[in-house]
């Protein structure tokens, strides 16, 4: 990947009078899939002050127990004491200046303007869209989101956008409800969609099984917004459309795993897993065994 189009998939901010990556060491591991969620994981080094602008929200999501030095622009400097688990926010299009004295275990996640708009479309007026900046952030939702984003980001993103997307718009969803100036309109399944539209997106997911198909290609297929698609289709199915696919892809395994001319192997890319190792642990979480083993009790 040319150093150009890899920037693309950066997190960038504006430091030392241009805008470039955020920090010099390269992240670790693959890129995200995405190119609204940027994610990147860091072993970092010692540092000295740092000064930062960023157009989009920032959450730095930390590994291990840290102390951050960090304030807003001229503001008074705090030391912060971060525990595993916790996030410092970062928002976007203020200059914040960072420092640490001990290496640190980042994990970095841009939410784009874009996804909170999304997420806000039918639950806030435009200018009522404001983050509320904290330094850290401590919420159960965001911790397990954020671990499970990091074990599917060293899994090489094995599950694919459809994922990252679902991730994405949580992520969203959270900071608009519990870290914005107004509070939001609910919003609900309000009984789930209407059973032609679920059978013509489900028939769209199964058509393209073996695809990396995104959050958005079926909220387009529903006709619906991204908020108001996950909403209702997990109050058709109690399945987020993640797990949905999972399944379907579980099921359409089962029955290519009779034809012997396949090899285990065939038989997860033809459901669109992207390798060996991913389909076996998905097919043995489902089934209780290996699709090998499945195979040969048929």
């Amino acid at each position: 990947m040319n150093t150009e189009k890899e920037s693309a998939f950066r997190i960038l901010s504006h430091r030392e009078g241009s805008v470039q990556p955020m920090f010099e060491a390269a992240p670790i591991g693959p890129l995200s899939p995405s190119l609204s969620l940027l994610i990147e994981r860091r072993e970092l080094e010692p540092t000295s002050w740092q000064s930062h602008l960023l157009e989009d929200q920032l959450l730095h999501f930390f590994m291990k127990p840290a102390v951050i030095g960090f304030s807003m622009k001229d503001a008074t400097i705090a030391k912060i004491p971060v525990a595993p688990g916790q996030a410092v926010f970062c928002p976007r299009k203020e200059w914040h200046n960072i420092k640490w004295d001990e290496g640190i275990s980042v994990l970095s996640i841009r939410i784009p303007d874009s996804a909170l708009v999304e997420a806000a479309r039918e639950r806030l007026t435009e200018r009522s869209l404001e983050i509320v900046p904290r330094h850290v952030v401590t919420d159960d939702r965001l911790t397990h989101l954020l671990f499970a984003l990091d074990a599917e980001r060293a899994r090489g993103y094995a599950a694919g956008k459809l994922f990252v997307d679902c991730i994405e718009s949580a992520l969203a969803n959270i900071l608009l409800t519990s870290f914005n100036t107004f509070t939001p309109r609910s919003i609900t399944g309000k009984g789930g969609m209407a059973p032609h539209v679920l059978r013509r997106v489900v028939e769209f997911m199964d058509a393209n099984i073996d695809k990396q198909i995104g959050l958005k290609d079926l909220a387009d297929c529903a006709g619906l917004s991204l908020s108001h698609f996950s909403f209702q289709f997990r109050a058709s199915t109690n399945q987020s459309p993640h797990q949905y696919m999972l399944r379907l892809r579980i099921e359409r395994s089962k029955e290519l795993l009779t034809d012997s001319r396949l090899s285990v192997l065939d038989v997860g890319l033809e459901v669109g897993f992207r390798n060996q190792q991913h389909f076996a642990t998905v097919f043995r979480n489902s089934v209780g065994v290996p699709p090998s083993v499945y195979r040969t009790q048929l």
